[in-house]
């Protein structure tokens, strides 16, 4: 299950967290109709509100014969803000299946793609293994999740086409609703995301291929802690399959003051 946790992971640090305010309250132009552009900004530029947050994240992958995997591990975050290169950090400590109980996961999230810094620590071996951030993509037949890596980085508006389309609701929420044309995605061509025009979170993500064909569909939601939005889970579908992959996140903590050492490569060992 490396490669679905370090996805997830990976998509947890993307959309982490944001504060609960609407999308009508951001600093951009008052316009009766707000474009693609000025709503993707105004949800973008709330994430990493927080300085840090623990947690625990059940990762379950739902095969279509009914048979499932299923990890529960405590997450750790911090909010770097960009110093030193670097969006967060995270770790991920497992504390079931019995048989990985103790690995523990580091990852450093950087503003370029595929620049993610990941060790992995094998508590049998007392090892700590230098991991690839990149390579593994929607197409491979090995995949363990419908996660990717390629989903989960924040890309820059400018490298993209975006135009609105007709609002929308998810599960009862009203969204603006933005397709994403791909300039250069080694994955897909477009995506389009529902961002709810009360609180500027995404709400559902479709994924689709060079033909065009859905690929897969996201959905996720939100709790509120304290002041903030955070995640409560997500789920994702493959269309051509139906295979699922489920995040949940409970005993979510906001703001605790975690320590910069708890996230460095000699901490892994500890």
């Amino acid at each position: 299950m490396t490669q679905n946790i370090l996805s997830s992971a990976f998509l947890l640090v993307s959309l982490l967290v944001l504060p609960p305010l609407s999308l009508a309250d951001d600093e951009s132009p008052a316009k009766p109709v707000p474009s693609a552009e000025a709503i993707l900004k105004a949800s973008n530029k709330r994430i990493y509100e927080l300085k840090d947050q623990t947690s625990q994240v059940t990762f379950r992958l739902v095969n279509t014969d009914g048979t499932e995997k299923k990890t529960v591990m405590r997450l750790y975050w911090k909010n770097y803000f960009g110093k030193d290169n670097i969006n967060s950090k995270t770790l991920l400590v497992t504390e079931s299946p019995a048989h990985d109980k103790g690995e523990k996961y580091l990852l450093w999230e950087r503003p370029e793609e595929k620049q993610a810094d990941i060790w992995l620590y094998l508590p049998e071996l007392r090892q700590v293994r230098r991991l690839q951030s990149g390579g593994h993509h929607h197409h491979d037949k090995e995949d363990d999740s419908e996660l990717v890596f390629e989903d989960m980085h924040q890309r820059p508006l400018e490298r993209d086409e975006h135009k609105l389309l007709a609002d929308e609701e998810v599960r009862g929420e009203p969204c603006y609703v933005i397709e994403t044309h791909f300039k250069d995605h080694p994955l897909y061509s477009k995506k389009t995301s529902y961002i709810s025009k009360k609180e500027g979170t995404v709400r559902r993500i479709d994924y689709f291929s060079d033909e065009g064909k859905l690929l897969k569909t996201q959905w996720i939601e939100w709790q509120q802690v304290g002041e903030s939005l955070v995640w409560k889970g997500s789920e994702v579908v493959n269309a051509q399959t139906s295979r699922k992959t489920f995040v949940e996140l409970s005993n979510v903590k906001v703001n605790v003051g975690l320590s910069e050492d708890q996230f460095s490569e000699r901490a892994l060992r500890q």
